[in-house]
């Protein structure tokens, strides 16, 4: 269903959206893109993130709703935490910012997913549940005193507004490991309590971070002031 803030749209407004903006164009299909390519010169995508535990945005400090990268290389950049000597193409930078910088194959185009995040930042994600910043839940575990808890999540394209708030969501069904990454993309994965849904949950606080990186930050799909044709789809 396709959500604005807290307001709810018919499910029959999807009939009218096509592609992910991400794939209106044979490039974005397959970036980002490794430096070495040859025609793509675009290596630096950005998408906020916001994970949600029963009632708070998740963070290093609990609400804050933003994480730093857990771990670095000998050189200072980040690293994958199960081999700090490796750098990692997909990272964050204190922001809850997903920053894809691909580096090598395996990091770049089909491979920059939200599984793949996580896997470099020694988490995990399933369609079940999650471990992140040391908390780890899945279908089932108790949110409290409200009940059994579900695993939920949603995807939304950043629309230009530099305080991030009141953007445009379709929740979603299956394993959002599995979801490839695009430009301006916001992912919101929630563990909520019985009778809450996501479409309840505001913005998260990575999207003013997504704003203020794309607009400090060149790259070849856009800026904080000029953005492609932006349009959401449900992923099967």
């Amino acid at each position: 269903m396709l959500r604005v803030g807290r307001t709810k749209v018919a499910p029959a407004i999807l009939t009218l959206v096509l592609l992910l903006s991400g794939c209106s164009g044979k490039s974005h299909a397959v970036g980002p893109f490794i430096p070495q390519n040859p025609i793509e010169k675009d290596t630096h995508w950005h998408a906020a993130l916001g994970m949600y535990d029963c009632d708070h945005w998740m963070g290093d400090t609990p609400g804050s709703g933003i994480w730093n990268w857990p771990a670095s290389t000998p050189t200072g950049n980040p690293a994958r935490a199960n081999n700090t000597r490796v750098y990692a193409g997909l990272h964050s930078h204190d922001d809850g910012v997903i920053h894809m910088e691909p580096a090598l194959s395996e990091e770049a185009g089909k491979n920059a997913t939200v599984g793949k995040y996580f896997e470099f930042g020694g988490w995990k994600l399933s369609a079940t549940g999650f471990t992140f910043l040391g908390t780890t839940v899945k279908n089932g575990d108790s949110c409290g005193t409200a009940g059994a808890g579900t695993l939920q999540w949603e995807l939304g394209k950043w629309d230009g507004n530099p305080t991030g708030t009141n953007q445009k969501y379709i929740m979603q069904t299956g394993n959002p490991a599995s979801y490839k990454l695009y430009q301006y993309d916001i992912i919101v994965i929630a563990f909520l309590p019985p009778g809450k849904t996501i479409a309840e949950i505001d913005d998260p606080p990575s999207v003013g971070n997504l704003a203020r990186a794309l607009g400090a930050e060149g790259n070849s799909a856009g800026s904080a002031t000029t953005l492609p044709p932006v349009s959401i789809s449900a992923v099967p």
